[in-house]
C-alpha cells in the first residue's frame, strides 16, 4: 500500500468515538496523505473560525501565567502568544510519521505555531502537552489498539481533552468545503521537529507517586523489593514505562523482549489489544519465570493499561504462581478508592473544605463505582462511551473531576494533569499501591475482595461479534429477545441518544437469589465506535461470588443463543 497515494476523496471519513480510524490505503474511506491533508486543513479552518468568534465576543483566550511562560521559553524558545498553537504526535504504525509530518506542515501553512514531536510517542504525552502548554489543539496519529492495517487521527482541544460533538460535525463541514482540486494547492510549510517532551511528561507522572520526604526511605525499600513484569505489546510505551518505573524507584522490572520495541506488524498477537484472548500470554509466562508481583500490559499507543495480579494457587508440577488479568471494571473501581482519597487529602490540606470529588464512568461500565461513590459521598457521574465525554464529566458540577475510567481498561488517574486515559500513569499508581500493600502483608486482590464483601459481587464479561454491520446484530437481539432470562423478567431499554440496547433482569425468580436496586443481570449491546464489531457487555450482581458467576454463565448463554 502506498501511503502517499492521493486518490480522489468523495466523502471521506467521519469522526467516531476516538477520532478517525481506518485501514491505510488509497481510497476515500481509508487513511492516506490526501485524507490527512484535507482533514488537517478542515481542523485548521475550524480552529481559526472558533478563535475569531471568541475574540469577537470578548471571550478570554488561553494565556499562560508569567512563570509558566518563562519556563516554557527556556525549554522551547520564545513563545508567540498571537498565533494559534498546536502539537502533533504519532505512534509507530504504518504511515504514522508521514501523516504526522503532513499534518504539521498543513498547520504551519495555515499560520499555526506547530510543535512536532520528534519520535513515536505515547498518546498521553500529546494530551499532557496540550494541557500543560495551554495549546489550542493537538493531533495524535494513532489507531490505538486497532488491527495492524489501521491508522487514525485523534484531535485534542479544550485543555487536552478529545473532540466532542457538535465540534466534530462542524469540522466535517469545514473539510467538505475543501474540494479535491484544492488539496494539492493547500499551503504547506516545513516544520522542524521539537525537542523530545517525554522527560517533561515523565516528571509530571512520577510526581503522582512521589512519597513525602518523611516516607521516602520506607517507600524506596518497598519498591526496591517489588517485581514488575510488563509488555508494550509492540507499541510505543516500552521506553516510557521503563523510565517511569525506574524514576519511581522500582529496581526489579522485566519486559517481554519480543514485544518491547515498536513493530507495526504486531507479529506475536492476533490483535494488539490486552483485552483480547492470548494477547497477554507471553507476559504471564514472563511473570511466572521471574516470580513477578504484578503484571502490566499497555496497548500500542500506551493510553490503556491492563493489570495482572498473582493468585494464591500454584502449578502443581512447576510450583509457578498463577496470574490473572483484572478486567477494566475491576481495576477502575479499585484504583478509585486509592486515588480519590489520596487526592482529596492533598486538596483539603492545601485549600481546606472542598466540594465533593467527581468520579465518572460510562453507561456500559460496572455499577460498582456508583455504589462506592454513594457510600463515600462522592459526586458520581455516568457519560456516554468514550473518554471525550468522561474528561468533561465535572462540567457544571461544584467539585473537580478526580477520577474516571471505562470498562475497556482505560483509566484517567490524574485528570488535572492528563484529561484522557493514561496507561503510564495508571501503571505507576497500581504498582506503587501494590508495593505498599505487599509490605503490609496484603494484596490488590484482597482489596478488591473487601469491596465485593461490602457492595456485593459484580461479575462481568464481554462478547464481541466482528461484522461490517454491527447495528444489525444489535437489532437481531432486540427482535428475538424473549420475555425472561433464567426465570427472571427482562426489561428492554436503550442507552442515551439511542446508542445501544439494554436488557435488565431485576427479580430473582427461580435463579440465584438477589435483592436490591441493582439488576441481577444487565446486558448492553452497542456498535463499536472504533472497530467493525458489535459489543455485548454483561454484568451480574449477587450476594456471593458463586451466585454472580452462575448468573454470568446463564447470561452468556442467553446472548450467544440470540446473536449470530
Amino acid at each position: 500500500m502506498n501511503i502517499n497515494d492521493q486518490q480522489p476523496v468523495t466523502e471521506g471519513l467521519r469522526f467516531g468515538t476516538a477520532g478517525l480510524r481506518a485501514p491505510v490505503g488509497p481510497g476515500a474511506q481509508e487513511m492516506n496523505v490526501t485524507q490527512v491533508t484535507r482533514t488537517t486543513a478542515g481542523v485548521a479552518s475550524w480552529l481559526a473560525e472558533r478563535a475569531a468568534a471568541r475574540a469577537a465576543s470578548g471571550a478570554q483566550q488561553h494565556h499562560l501565567d508569567p512563570d509558566t511562560e518563562a519556563l516554557l521559553g527556556e525549554i522551547h524558545g520564545n513563545i508567540d502568544d498571537g498565533a494559534l498553537k498546536v502539537a502533533v504526535g504519532f505512534d509507530a504504525r504504518y504511515g504514522s510519521h508521514t501523516f504526522a509530518v503532513t499534518a504539521a506542515e498543513v498547520f504551519a501553512g495555515a499560520g499555526f505555531e506547530v510543535t512536532l514531536l520528534p519520535t513515536p510517542t505515547p498518546t498521553p504525552v500529546l494530551a499532557w502537552l496540550v494541557k500543560y502548554r495551554g495549546l489550542d489543539a493537538g493531533v495524535q496519529i494513532t489507531a490505538s489498539h486497532n488491527p495492524a492495517s489501521d491508522n487514525g487521527y485523534k484531535v485534542y482541544v479544550d485543555g487536552g481533552s478529545q473532540l466532542i460533538s457538535p465540534d466534530d460535525r462542524e469540522i466535517e463541514k469545514h473539510i467538505a468545503r475543501i474540494s479535491l482540486d484544492d488539496v494539492a494547492n493547500i499551503p504547506r510549510v516545513t516544520v522542524r521537529p521539537a525537542p523530545d517532551q517525554l522527560c517533561h511528561y515523565l516528571d509530571a507522572v512520577v510526581s503522582l507517586v512521589e512519597p513525602a520526604s518523611s516516607d521516602r526511605l520506607r517507600v524506596n525499600n518497598e519498591r526496591a523489593d517489588f517485581k514488575v513484569a510488563y509488555t508494550a505489546l509492540h507499541g510505543v510505551g516500552g521506553r516510557a514505562l521503563k523510565q517511569a518505573l525506574q524514576w519511581a524507584g522500582f529496581a526489579m522490572t522485566w519486559s517481554v523482549a519480543s514485544q518491547h520495541h515498536p513493530d507495526p506488524t504486531f507479529p506475536t498477537v492476533d490483535f494488539p489489544n490486552p483485552e483480547e484472548p492470548g494477547a497477554t500470554d507471553q507476559l504471564i509466562e514472563l511473570g511466572q519465570q521471574v516470580d513477578a508481583d504484578i503484571l502490566v500490559a499497555l496497548d500500542p499507543d500506551a493510553d490503556r493499561c491492563a493489570i495482572g495480579i498473582r493468585t494464591e494457587d500454584t502449578d502443581g508440577h512447576s510450583g509457578r504462581r498463577h496470574f490473572r488479568m483484572l478486567r477494566g471494571d475491576e481495576l477502575g473501581p479499585l484504583l478509585a478508592t486509592r486515588i480519590v482519597d489520596t487526592r482529596m487529602a492533598t486538596t483539603r490540606k492545601a485549600f481546606g473544605t472542598v466540594a465533593a470529588p467527581v468520579v465518572a464512568t460510562t453507561v456500559v461500565s460496572s455499577q460498582l463505582l456508583g455504589n462506592i461513590a454513594t457510600q463515600r459521598g462522592w459526586d458520581y457521574q455516568e457519560t456516554l462511551t468514550g473518554f471525550k465525554h468522561l474528561a468533561r464529566a465535572a462540567t457544571g458540577r461544584p467539585g473537580e473531576l478526580v477520577f474516571a475510567y471505562e470498562e475497556a481498561i482505560g483509566t484517567c488517574p490524574a485528570p488535572w494533569m492528563v484529561a484522557d486515559k493514561d496507561g503510564i500513569a495508571t501503571a505507576l499508581v497500581a504498582c506503587s499501591w501494590a508495593a505498599e500493600l505487599k509490605a503490609q502483608g496484603s494484596t490488590l486482590e484482597e482489596q478488591l475482595e473487601a469491596l465485593y464483601q461490602q457492595h456485593g459481587y459484580f461479575q462481568g464479561t464481554q462478547i464481541f461479534v466482528r461484522t461490517p454491520n454491527p447495528r444489525d446484530v444489535i437489532t437481531q437481539l432486540e427482535n428475538t429477545c424473549p420475555d425472561t432470562l433464567a426465570g427472571m423478567p427482562l426489561a428492554i431499554g436503550s442507552l442515551p441518544e439511542n446508542q445501544g440496547l439494554t436488557l435488565t433482569a431485576t427479580q430473582a425468580g427461580d435463579g440465584p437469589q438477589h435483592t436490591g436496586a441493582i439488576p441481577a443481570v444487565r446486558i448492553i449491546g452497542r456498535a463499536s465506535g472504533t472497530e467493525p464489531k458489535a459489543k455485548f457487555y454483561i454484568e451480574t450482581h449477587a450476594h456471593t461470588h458463586a451466585q454472580a458467576q452462575q448468573l454470568l454463565q446463564l447470561a452468556e448463554q442467553f446472548v450467544q443463543q440470540h446473536v449470530s
